[in-house]
């Protein structure tokens, strides 16, 4: 009794955490898949450049190292992922799900993250240059050593977001709340405070 039980948990975590063979293919091969099962799937040194994976999910997987410029990443999930060194240059991933992701040294330059869930993911030394995280929660997200300079954060809670040692330059700033030490370092890198900007 006690061996079945454990072997009916096994097959149900892996279950869970696997993904369906015949979309992997389809990502692999097509270098997208719209509303595909990607989980724990091996996306690493990939070009993946323009394409639509949008409504699918990805959470778990390793995208390491792989390039998904201009690519459609909206309504995802994609918690977990080990992103590091990734390239998601200009591309859309609005109400995706970004929880945990491991994403030191990625590229987000120009990328919309409008309404998605960064909270504990990890962009530490990243290029994010005008990105947009306009009502992006980012709940002890870590942005150490990263440049952050002409994004946008508008109606974010960052009282709990790591910036230091981040490169703010022309960031726009937009009903925000803050700590008063987060907002002393955004002056002093000349960050733009455009309105109802509170520094606790």
């Amino acid at each position: 009794m006690k061996k079945a039980l454990v072997l009916s948990l096994f097959v149900g975590w892996v279950s869970l955490s696997a993904y369906d063979a015949a979309h992997l293919k389809k990502a692999l091969e097509e270098k997208e898949c719209i509303g595909c099962d990607l989980r724990g799937a091996n996306l690493s040194k990939m070009d993946f450049s323009g394409g639509d994976f949008s409504k699918s999910d990805l959470s778990g997987a390793d995208v390491r190292e792989s390039i998904f410029e201009m690519g459609d990443l909206n309504d995802c999930n994609l918690s977990g992922v080990n992103a590091q060194g990734t390239v998601f240059w200009k591309a859309s991933i609005q109400r995706s799900d970004l929880r945990g992701l491991h994403g030191k040294g990625s590229n987000f330059k120009g990328s919309h993250l409008e309404r998605s869930d960064l909270s504990r993911a990890d962009i530490r030394d990243a290029k994010v240059w005008k990105a947009d995280f306009t009502d992006a929660i980012l709940l002890k997200t870590d942005f150490r050593g990263s440049e952050i300079g002409g994004s946008k954060f508008i109606r974010n809670d960052l009282r709990f977001t790591n910036l230091k040692s981040t490169l703010l330059w022309e960031t726009h700033f937009s009903d925000v709340v803050m700590t008063k030490v987060q907002c002393a370092h955004a002056k002093k890198e000349e960050a733009i405070f455009d309105s109802n900007v509170t520094c606790l």
